[in-house]
């Protein structure tokens, strides 16, 4: 299987929460990772926050994060580049902002403004990040190829880890995307070469436009004679210097107190009592931005409890349709109810418009009006902090104009350091000029700047089209190979993990789901049994599709592997599963995949505890409620 390189790695660097109060990180690295701690510690919603900064349409309504955090912040490795992902919370809509690492200066700087839209949007985030996993533009039978399609492969949610439908296989709509992206991860799709050719000729014409776009901007900046933003910068960091220095030696010339006047006073005071009210504006916008978070803060709350409400009124409707044998609470036989209208359970008689019902659908409705009211509110408290940013220059303008007023009239007095002073106000003015311009100038070569590195983002992604056009035509892979080594792997996997009398394991070369002793997955009647073949299939695609002429980004993210496994196990399993050696080996085995092939893969585990094997530096979030050893009580680890 040599070809060329087609591969596209994913790396998770870190993820942070903004908060009201401070904010809260997750650093990750190579090879294996492991967040523990027990039960409604914030485990999950690490998971989930990568997820929605990853393109998801939305996140659950976490109490603590709503009561305290505004924001998402993503960094993550997409190839050889580096990108912060930064999304807002509960307001699923809004723009995503996505920045790119500068090496030269050290910073994180604007990269481009995307919407929450399908792919078939080239300005949504979903667009930037399937092109920048090499597959832009590209259709399935006319839908849209999207990350979220690639992104299954690599997240196993604690939901899906056992439920008996890999990848939504029992839905024909979603069982036919993910028999397509199977086969566009491991370059077995027939329509690939033709969706990447027409993929190629958009991309060229998209890097046309951003090259007209950006000729525009540099026909403005032909006449200056500053070449880039580099030498922008450092002559403004020249200008800076001189300029504290002109201002150091007209204070000494005017120690002599010869400016003294009433008019000069008069202007000194002006001046101080200008700084007192720039001082102030200042004031008074950090105040408002606080303001605005908070209002926004109250709108996590507000969607929040709506989902609650939404939640109790489909679980009341979901309950009245059972008729219950058993008490849920005791287990003990209940006495029938004959009328079919009165509860089982207590006997009240039940119906759909109960006065509990109407006051819940009552509160949404009014939480949803002063949802609604709070969001149109903020935006005009957005106003009014735009509004306060535009005092604070004024102010500022207006302290100018009256600090050059008052060096003016330095040129009516007598003073032994005159003709000095005059010199230095005129050359501290001139230098005043010249920083604004050249400020000007700074943010035009840095959109310059941004252009470029769009373009050049462009032709990378050209290239690696021209790449796999190449690669496709002179590589074809062999369906049988690829089965075969794909059926081998997960096998060894599932022995490494000591799966109970294994045997005939292997991934079916049409469905490519997998089969256990002869069986399909979710036929072995044992969930147990489904949790430890589910990792193993998904361990195996990961380990097989990071060869170099394979696309599998690379990243493999598994929510509670523990489930049904060890002695954790729940007493309806088989007892072959409970062996607290099987979770060891599970452990151990993505442990050692992880950091024997760190290089190409990055695995992610949260579970509730883990083996005393495990080094600590693999263990990048542990968290314990009761705060022992030191630990944090969890992801938000202040929430009074």
């Amino acid at each position: 299987m040599e070809g060329l390189i087609m591969r596209t790695q994913i790396k998770i660097d870190s993820l942070t929460l903004i908060g009201s109060r401070k904010n809260y990180s997750v650093r990750f690295k190579d090879g294996f990772n492991l967040i523990s701690g027990p039960t409604s510690t914030g485990k999950t919603s690490i998971l989930e926050m990568i997820d929605y900064a990853l393109g998801a349409k939305s996140h659950k309504s976490y109490i603590e994060i709503g009561n305290s955090c505004s924001q998402v912040e993503l960094v993550l490795y997409i190839g050889k580049e580096k990108y912060l992902i930064r999304r807002q919370l509960f307001n699923f809509t809004a723009p995503v902002i996505v920045e790119d690492w500068s090496e030269e200066k050290k910073r994180f700087r604007f990269y481009n403004r995307l919407e929450v839209d399908t792919p078939s949007n080239p300005k949504s985030l979903s667009a930037f990040l399937i092109e920048k996993a090499g597959f832009a533009n590209m259709s399935i039978s006319g839908q849209t190829f999207s990350f979220r399609d690639l992104y299954k492969y690599c997240y196993i949610k604690q939901t899906e880890i056992d439920n008996e439908d890999i990848l939504g296989e029992k839905s024909w709509e979603k069982n036919f995307k993910r028999k397509a992206t199977f086969e566009i991860i491991y370059n077995i799709y027939n329509k690939a070469l033709e969706e990447f050719k027409a993929s190629l000729e958009e991309k060229r014409n998209e890097a046309k436009d951003l090259s007209i776009r950006l000729e525009g901007i540099q026909d403005f900046l032909k006449n200056l004679e500053i070449e880039n933003a580099t030498e922008c910068a450092k002559i403004e960091a020249g200008l800076k210097e001189e300029l504290t220095d002109l201002q150091h030696k007209l204070a000494a010339a005017k120690a002599d107190k010869g400016l003294d006047s009433a008019e000069a006073t008069k202007l000194r005071n002006e001046i101080y009592g200008l700084k007192s009210k720039l001082e102030l504006a200042r004031e008074e916008k950090t105040a408002q931005s606080q303001y605005i978070n908070k209002l926004r803060l109250l709108y996590n709350q507000y969607v929040s409890e709506i989902e609650k409400d939404e939640l109790a009124i489909e679980g009341y409707v979901a309950l009245s349709k059972f008729e219950f044998q058993f008490c849920p609470n005791c287990l003990k036989p209940i006495k029938k109810v004959e009328d079919p209208e009165r509860c089982c359970l207590c006997g009240n008689e039940r119906g759909s418009d109960s006065s509990e019902m109407i006051l819940l659908k009552k509160d949404i409705s009014t939480l949803q009006r002063k949802s609604n009211e709070l969001l149109k509110f903020t935006e005009i408290e957005d106003r009014k902090y735009d509004e306060l940013v535009r005092k604070e220059n004024a102010i500022k303008t207006q302290l100018y104009e009256s600090e050059l007023e008052l060096q003016q009239l330095s040129k009516d007095y007598i003073n032994p350091y005159i003709e000095q002073i005059e010199y230095l106000n005129y050359e501290i003015g001139k230098k005043n000029r010249l920083l604004l311009e050249l400020q000007k100038n700074l943010r035009m070569f840095e959109e310059v700047d941004r252009y470029r590195q769009l373009i050049v983002d462009k032709e990378a992604t050209i290239q690696q089209l021209k790449d796999s056009i190449k690669n496709l035509t002179k590589n074809s892979v062999s369906k049988d190979e690829l089965m075969q080594e794909l059926s081998s792997t997960f096998g060894k996997i599932l022995g490494a993990f000591q799966y109970p009398k294994l045997s005939s394991a292997y991934i079916d070369e049409k469905s490519y789901l997998p089969y256990v002793r002869g069986r399909k997955y979710d036929d072995i009647g044992s969930l147990a049994g489904v949790t430890l073949i589910t990792i193993a299939y998904y361990v195996a695609l990961l380990l097989v599709g990071v060869h170099e002429t394979f696309n599998h980004p690379g990243i493999l993210i598994i929510d509670s592997p523990r489930k049904n496994l060890g002695a954790q196990a729940s007493k309806s399993e088989d007892d072959e599963f409970k062996d607290e050696k099987i979770f060891n080996a599970t452990i151990k085995q993505l442990y050692e995949v992880a950091e024997h092939n760190k290089e190409r893969v990055q695995i992610i585990v949260v579970n509730n505890g883990y083996p005393d094997f495990i080094p600590r530096e693999c263990i990048v979030a542990e968290f314990d409620p009761d705060q022992r050893n030191g630990l944090p009580q969890g992801l938000v680890d202040d929430e009074v």
